[in-house]
């Protein structure tokens, strides 16, 4: 079955490791294109707040849990490409509707937990209301 965890795991070491101080533990989840049509299988969760969390897999049933800040649906070029690149190449993954990216809490939010400055480097806007 593609993708498996390893391919995951690649990709998550491939994320920012910056020490980001966060008022608020939200992560970014990961799903493959395949699960996010089916809406149902599995999802890898990065913590861009870092405090020593990995990376770690998660059964997914279609609904975003309230401790997701962020969700990305990597489709498997993406996933090659962020393997063999690293994080710098997303911006035009996203560009060219190789990952899609939803935002699933406030800017406020995102900014407390430290995503906000990821989700700037893939050149995303978030509206200041």
């Amino acid at each position: 079955m593609w993708p498996d965890e390893s391919v995951w795991r690649q990709v998550l070491a491939a994320m920012p490791a910056g020490e980001v101080e966060v008022s608020e533990e939200l992560a970014v989840a990961f799903v493959g294109s395949d699960d996010f049509k089916a809406k149902n299988g599995s999802a890898w969760l990065w913590w861009p707040g870092g405090r020593g969390r990995l990376a770690q897999r998660c059964d997914w049933d279609g609904f975003f849990p309230a401790d997701w800040g962020m969700l990305l649906v990597m489709s498997e070029a993406a996933l090659d490409t962020v393997r063999a690149e690293g994080e710098s190449c997303m911006a035009g993954l996203v560009r060219r509707g190789k990952i899609m990216p939803f935002l699933l809490q406030q800017r406020d939010t995102l900014e407390a937990a430290g995503i906000l400055d990821f989700i700037e480097s893939l050149e995303l806007a978030t509206p200041k209301h």
